[in-house]
């Protein structure tokens, strides 16, 4: 797959919504017939953003556990799994309905970013800024106006933490 150049004509503060591609099935379904499935049960909110971006897990290898690709949205159309998948008409999961997110070219970021502890992800809304300057998957999350400037002081540190903990982990 050719690289197109790590720039996109979004504004800093265009929503990005990270998801997470947990299979190569899925991955070439982005790639080659550019789009990407949520089921409507599961949708994040906010769901719109004008790009999405992958979070890879443990079959992609050296860019696993790492935000390294992102793609513009083109388009959002609600359909059946079936209509997706018309070559699985008998899945369980047939008549569930999921978003199509039509996508744009796939662009590598210029720097990958990594998760330092390995996480359950499953969406991340964030901003294109924030994509272009996290060096951590942490880094993606919003927080409140006070806690950056706590959050940069453990940066500065070299403190491990978290920015935010799921108590449920």
């Amino acid at each position: 797959m050719a690289e197109l150049p790590p720039t996109m004509d979004l504004d800093r503060a265009a929503p990005v919504l990270v998801v997470v591609v947990n299979n190569r099935r899925d991955w070439q379904r982005v790639l080659e017939e550019g789009w990407y499935r949520i089921p409507l049960k599961h949708v994040p909110q906010p769901v719109a953003a004008e790009a999405l971006a992958f979070y890879l897990t443990r079959p992609f290898g050296a860019d696993a556990w790492q935000v390294v690709w992102y793609a513009p949205t083109l388009r959002y159309q609600l359909v059946t799994r079936r209509e997706l998948l018309p070559a699985e008409p008998d899945h369980p999961r047939a008549h569930e309905r999921y978003y199509r997110i039509t996508l744009g070219a796939v662009r590598r970021l210029e720097r990958p970013i990594p998760s330092q502890r390995l996480r359950r992800v499953a969406f991340i809304p964030t901003t294109f800024g924030r994509l272009l300057m996290a060096a951590d998957v942490a880094d993606l999350w919003q927080i409140d106006d006070v806690t950056p400037m706590l959050w940069s002081q453990f940066h500065d540190a070299a403190i491990k933490a978290t920015a935010r903990l799921n108590l449920e982990e």
